[in-house]
């Protein structure tokens, strides 16, 4: 082979490896809500840990991309996946005014959004009408909030469900907004509070929101994993 013949070999080579070498470098931002057992953060390192990293770690490599956990809360995590590429919410209900912020993946998760009382507290409730008067917790700008708002009802929004879980133990709410699926996390631990489910609100769809501008093909191939682990399992509240 000619020199000249080299040379051009030696450019397809340099520009092969270099697409490579930028294929695995891509790297998908994932914004985790505190979720006990499922995603919980060191509070000095903000690492991430819990039963949903390896689970979303395989997902992106079943995308082809390498991904990065961040901890945020509702309201943070929703401004922060639209202003930053490649940047998407894990866990995110879609409502039709959230629709064209975000492109959408998924379905992960299918739950029962219901209000819980303490164990102790014996009053029972009926209707949302009969709710007035009380104080109850739920996280900011939360599909959840966002429906006790739309029946008239006051609500204490604050950054995450530890928090209200909190508020209602020491007796500063009287009910907790929140869903069945965060329940099923907080309510495992051996030191769990005792709580009875109070009212049910309806039914919560959970997806991934991601960058109004990303890729496609990379959110094509984001499709494609969840559907892979559905079919696994991975994601039990979701039928394949």
């Amino acid at each position: 082979m000619r020199l000249g013949n080299w040379g051009g070999a030696l450019s397809m080579l340099l520009l092969l490896v270099g697409s490579v070498a930028a294929a695995r470098a891509e790297t998908l931002t994932l914004l985790v809500m505190e979720t006990p057992g499922l995603f919980v953060s060191h509070p000095k390192t903000r690492v991430v840990e819990g039963r949903g990293v390896p689970v979303f770690t395989r997902l992106g490599a079943l995308a082809g991309v390498d991904v990065r956990f961040e901890p945020s809360v509702t309201a943070r995590a929703m401004r922060d996946a639209e202003q930053h590429p490649n940047t998407c919410i894990v866990g995110l209900a879609r409502t039709p005014e959230r629709e064209a912020h975000f492109k959408w993946a998924g379905l992960l998760a299918r739950s029962r959004l219901v209000l819980m009382a303490r164990a102790t507290d014996s009053r029972r409730w009926a209707d949302l009408q009969a709710l007035r008067g009380l104080r109850i917790g739920a996280i900011r700008q939360s599909v959840v909030a966002g429906r006790l708002h739309a029946a008239g009802l006051p609500v204490e929004e604050v950054a995450s469900d530890a928090i209200s879980l909190r508020m209602l133990m020491a007796e500063r709410i009287d009910l907790w907004a929140t869903s069945d699926l965060t329940l099923r996390y907080e309510l495992a631990r051996p030191d769990a509070p005792r709580l009875r489910e109070a009212l049910e609100l309806g039914v919560l769809e959970s997806f991934l929101a991601c960058h109004p501008q990303l890729d496609e093909a990379l959110l094509a191939r984001l499709n494609a994993a969840l559907a892979q682990l559905v079919r696994e399992g991975q994601f039990s509240t979701v039928k394949p």
